[in-house]
């Protein structure tokens, strides 16, 4: 029987006292035991008539199993570790990794033999559906690494794959780099509560100015609360052309994928991308967007109205000016504050109870470990937690990982919010379900106080949701553990659980009055109010304020949703082109910057579109979300759906929580996505609900 090494399984929960060379020696070791099992499997097995599942695919998954399990660990330093020589060998070593896993699937005689077992194993009848796509995504990843190739078009696509491995990782530490920064007066910022800037200005003739890095965090903050239209832009323009060495990097990855695409036999990337995806094709995805742009635009043209009436201007509004008058609306018209909401926001406690909420939820308890070394985490401000889940048959709660918590931004960190995987789960070779390890990692501003406003809160409820979706998981393979879905429906578990976070009862219970932590918040409380004799606020989130808020969820949904719109359409012309010339001549960030603002209405600066390169700031169309974007909009239509018809009417309802965490958390990748969605719903998903949510009229044919 062909039967590799035993995986190498890392230890639970990991340490971080590591060097630049402990991460090379750690992916050299990885990278040694995966091509001594490869060549192990492969001389083992030398009739082809002999290969089968047991033979041929369970070794093969238990190579991939371990590659799983010890590559995020070292993808993760590039993220977050403080140390530049650190996240350089992070990068260099997944770089090899890659490499050494591509060589797996370019293996003709390894290719051979799966090929045989999915076309001649009678046993494949009988086997669960796991297996079987399993046995369909390995063979795919051979097919996609061009093994139906020969000659000088085999060499040329063997070097495209190589190459775009290569810029990946240039993109990727790019992005890791410090975004740049500008500088601005106390005047020139009006209105932005300078609290939440950073300190430490002065020096270098900048004495009375505040530094802006073009962080997200910190744009965001500017555009939506600064008075100043000149610094708006200024910030706006700023954060799309950060990051200018991607651009070049950016269009040799979208021409490379094209030509990759065409030499497999496919008319373009989207075309090969789609094909596993539940939308199927770049036609479908066309038509989804075509679909929801035409339902959007009325309400979109109305919205531009008020917010032009609200400007008391004639003329455009502005990309920049947007969520500055966006904000104004909020306050004005639904008596929404979104500075004044986050004092009952405060950090550190509103994870807690978000930990907590979904504990209730999904059956979990969180218990934070007390660290004692440096090497339990990477960084001090790093909570760790154990996971446990309460199991009826069961008499005390069983270990399922560990979640680690960094929230805070720091130089060289990832500046976006996310989820990360660091050891996914599946069964070892004692059939035993591994503990997961996963880690939220995000960015809230550290200044005096650490409050979240409420957009903040959804974004983390959000990753915290992905993390969720990876405790939970009980795939065999680590090919399909958690997250590892479909591309175009790994958003909409947490984007379901977004919902929740605009239901008055639960943002009560995730919030607790920054004055009531401790005597000296208290203190600080007291100091910023003109009387010193005022009433503390209620420790819980007002009911008043809550329903304010979440009356205020349809506001501008139409120009918010088209810009999702744009961002997808971008996403389906660079990777969808009618010939490969036309994606070689193709004026990149022109395209972007004249997709959003046609789609969305908003206007920029004029005089072309040539004032920036947005895609090129962030990973989302290199190494996430490549001709998927529209899933971030097509599985809302699923979330909303699945929270319309099973907790609209009873949010917290643990029954359905739990029904929810059966039939589509627990099973990962592992089960076909859109039967999955099917069978919770009791019939085929629609837009509706979505549509509904947007305060959108629902078109006679639903997509």
């Amino acid at each position: 029987m062909c039967e590799p090494a035993a995986p190498n399984t890392m230890p639970r929960p990991p340490r971080f006292d590591i060097s630049p060379e402990d991460l090379e020696e750690q992916a050299k070791d990885l990278i040694y035991h995966t091509k001594q099992a490869t060549t192990h499997l492969i001389s083992s097995c030398t009739e082809i008539t002999s290969a089968s599942f047991e033979s041929i695919i369970l070794p093969l998954a238990r190579i991939d199993n371990e590659v799983k399990d010890r590559v995020q660990y070292l993808a993760l330093f590039q993220a977050i570790s403080t140390s530049p020589k650190i996240r350089k060998a992070s990068s260099q070593a997944i770089s090899l990794v890659d490499q050494a896993y591509l060589n797996i699937f370019q293996n003709h005689i390894l290719f051979n033999l799966v090929n045989h077992v999915r076309e001649n194993d009678t046993s494949l009848h009988v086997r669960g559906e796991e297996d079987i796509r399993l046995l369909d995504k390995f063979h795919w990843m051979f097919l996609e690494t061009g093994m139906n190739l020969n000659g000088p078009t085999r060499d040329r696509f063997t070097w495209i794959s190589r190459r775009l491995i290569e810029l990946r990782v240039q993109f990727m530490e790019t992005l890791g780099s410090d975004p740049g920064c500008l500088w601005k007066s106390e005047q020139q910022l009006a209105g932005v509560p300078l609290h939440r800037l950073p300190t430490g200005a002065g020096g270098n003739n900048r004495e009375g100015l505040y530094q802006i890095p073009l962080t997200r965090t910190i744009v965001n903050l500017i555009l939506a609360e600064c008075q100043v239209l000149d610094t708006r832009r200024e910030v706006y323009l700023g954060s799309n052309s950060r990051y200018q060495a991607n651009v070049d990097i950016f269009r040799e990855i979208i021409v490379l994928r094209d030509e990759a695409a065409r030499l497999l036999g496919f008319p373009s990337f989207a075309a090969q991308k789609l094909t596993r995806q539940m939308l199927g094709s770049p036609g479908r995805v066309n038509e989804f967007l075509d679909y929801l742009q035409e339902a959007l635009q009325p309400l979109a043209e109305k919205e531009i109205a008020e917010l032009q009436g609200l400007a008391k201007i004639n003329g455009p509004i502005h990309l920049w000016d947007f969520e500055f008058y966006h904000t104004r609306m909020l306050q004005e018209q639904n008596q929404v504050d979104h500075e004044y909401i986050s004092q009952w926001f405060p950090a550190k406690v509103t994870i807690q109870r978000m930990l907590e909420l979904y504990g209730e939820l999904f059956s979990l308890q969180f218990k934070k470990v007390e660290v004692s070394t440096s090497s339990q985490t990477w960084h001090p401000d790093v909570d760790l937690f154990s996971v446990w889940e309460k199991q009826e048959s069961q008499a005390t709660p069983s270990l399922i990982g560990y979640l680690y918590t960094d929230i805070f931004p720091r130089s060289g960190k990832y500046n976006h919010a996310a989820n990360f995987n660091i050891y996914p789960s599946f069964l070892d070779t004692d059939g035993r379900q591994l503990p997961v390890v996963t880690a939220l990692v995000c960015n809230v501003s550290q200044a005096e106080l650490a409050l979240l406003r409420h957009a903040e809160v959804i974004t983390i409820f959000h990753e915290l949701g992905h993390c969720i979706h990876d405790l939970v998981g009980k795939s065999k393979y680590a090919m399909f553990h958690g997250h590892r879905t479909v591309t175009d429906f790994t958003e909409a578990p947490s984007q379901l659980l977004e919902y929740w976070c605009w239901i008055p009862e639960c943002l009560q219970r995730l919030s607790c009055h920054y004055s009531y932590i401790s005597p000296e918040k208290y203190s600080h409380w007291l100091s910023a109010q003109e009387k010193k004799d005022t009433t503390q606020p209620p420790k819980e989130f007002p009911l008043a304020l809550a329903r304010n808020l979440g009356d205020a969820k349809q506001l501008n949904q139409g120009i918010l949703t088209l810009r999702q719109v744009a961002f997808s359409r971008f996403d389906m012309q660079i990777h969808n082109p009618d010939t490969h010339q036309d994606i070689e001549t193709m004026n990149i960030s022109e395209i972007y910057c004249s997709t959003l603002e046609t789609t969305t209405g908003l206007n920029g600066p004029g005089n072309g579109y040539n004032w920036g390169h947005g895609h090129a700031t962030t990973s989302h169309y290199v190494w996430g979300q490549e001709a998927s974007y529209y899933s971030y909009l097509y599985t809302r239509t699923l979330a909303a759906d699945m929270w319309s018809s099973g907790f609209k009417e009873t949010p917290i309802s643990q029954q359905a929580a739990m029904k929810y965490r059966r039939q589509i958390l627990d099973h990962g990748g592992s089960k076909d996505e859109h039967k999955a969605v099917e069978e919770l719903l009791g019939r085929a998903p629609t837009s509706d609900a979505y549509l509904q949510d947007l305060g959108c009229k629902v078109l006679a044919t639903s997509a």
